[in-house]
């Protein structure tokens, strides 16, 4: 598992690079030839994705389900990781095998890369009955000096909704002069 941001901050080469004589049919336009080899980097540690199980054997014509969660520990934002597999023979068949150098080697299975991409957005409280001025929102409760049967009530009823997924905690705070 790499995680973007620890892509971002690598220092060192993402491939290695030989330069080799061309062997193929178009030789004579091209005598060399460019090979690239990827260099994978320290896997990422403390990700916000776990994946279980993270390592397995699967058998011949058989299926694996593998469980990705995503859990981040901080930050709002956008989430990139690169899973790379790379498949290889198991231990058990290079065991019973006749020819060892007949199998293929590590790497040559190809390998498999998965991309995960997570946006979380900033969790926020809404208020029903409040009135945005200076860039703040503003509760406004009228009541009168004199106490009359037709005067507001003491006592004003408010609604907040979390229309996130995440528990929210507020404080409430009273300044003024009453």
């Amino acid at each position: 598992m790499f995680d973007q941001k620890d892509l971002n901050n690598v220092e060192n080469d993402a491939f290695n690079i030989k330069i080799v004589k061309n062997q193929s049919f178009d030789k004579g336009l091209f005598p060399f030839k460019f090979n690239f080899t990827a260099i994978e980097p320290e896997p990422s540690q403390n990700s916000c994705y776990d994946i279980q199980p993270s390592s397995v054997v699967v058998g011949s014509r058989q299926t694996q389900e593998f469980v990705v969660r995503f859990a981040p520990t901080k930050e709002v934002g956008n989430f990139k990781s690169i899973v790379l597999a790379t498949p290889e023979i198991a231990q058990e068949e290079i065991e019973i095998a006749t020819n060892v150098d007949d199998l293929p080697k590590k790497g040559t299975l190809g390998v498999i890369a998965l991309g995960f991409d997570a946006n979380t957005t900033e969790p926020f409280l809404s208020l029903d009955k409040s009135t945005e001025m200076d860039g703040e929102k503003h509760i406004r409760i009228k009541h009168w000096s004199v106490q009359d049967e037709d005067a507001p009530s003491l006592i004003s009823k408010l609604t907040f909704s979390n229309d996130s997924k995440a528990d929210l905690t507020f404080n409430l705070g009273v300044t003024g002069p009453f």
